[in-house]
């Protein structure tokens, strides 16, 4: 799942590269353009980061180079803007095989955000438009996406969602979640008034169960026929 519109995406200045941030199921994803001086490079990082201090809240930083060449410096520079924005960089990767290399030289694990291995084939996962709002919903609004729909905000009770694919809610969600196909409903505050996947219908806990459960960042998807809730960074432990 990818938000090609997120707001932390630095504007473009006349048609000059601009560094791209997307969030996917293996974090956050800087992505960083070619042509681009190692100056501005590092002021649209910084910038993406200050403008949008709750997306990036405890979150887990790709850095990709994609065809860019990677240097030395540059890491070390881009390591020390995020150090000193109390954010870490999990993983360094590019997308030309020459360039994963001198990164694994360097000390790096490079990973392929987008590419994935079943079996003894690779596999290219091809990259799904998103819908971003960046606002709370009040009860009675509602939003609907043709694929996956990313909120920045609370969903308050009364409020309605849906999407084709994931729904990612950097905040409370308490209203109604509904995805048709068969895709994750996550949240920071997962608390919603009903949930919906595929066929399958689920209700929030009681009180009691809810004050026994873990409260942070929660993610629900169908598993062996029935809707369950993990904590969102358990799903890295399942391969998600």
């Amino acid at each position: 799942m990818s938000s090609p519109r997120a707001s932390a995406n630095p504007a473009p200045d006349d048609g000059q590269p601009s560094v791209r941030v997307r969030g996917t199921r293996d974090g956050i994803v800087f992505y960083l353009p070619e042509g681009l001086l190692p100056e501005e490079l590092l002021a649209q990082v910084a910038e993406a980061v200050d403008s949008s201090r709750d997306f990036f809240k405890d979150a887990q930083i790709v850095m990709d180079y994609g065809m860019r060449p990677p240097s030395v410096l540059e890491i070390e520079r881009l390591t020390d803007t995020l150090t000193a924005r109390g954010l870490g960089v999990r993983a360094f990767t590019a997308t030309a095989p020459e360039y994963r290399a001198m990164l694994h030289q360097w000390g790096h694990t490079p990973l392929r955000v987008v590419e994935r291995q079943r079996r003894s084939t690779p596999a290219i996962l091809p990259e799904r438009e998103a819908i971003y709002i960046k606002r709370t919903l009040r009860s009675g609004a509602a939003a609907a996406s043709e694929s996956d729909l990313v909120i920045v905000g609370d969903v308050n009770a009364g409020a309605q969602i849906s999407a084709v694919g994931d729904i990612i809610v950097w905040g409370a969600l308490r209203g109604t979640a509904l995805t048709t196909g068969e895709g994750m409903i996550c949240a920071l505050k997962l608390q919603p008034t009903q949930l919906r996947i595929g066929g399958l219908v689920a209700r929030p806990p009681d009180e009691r169960q809810r004050r026994q459960r873990d409260e942070g960042p929660q993610c629900a998807f169908v598993n062996n026929g029935q809707i369950v809730v993990e904590a969102w960074r358990g799903l890295e432990r399942r391969g998600q």
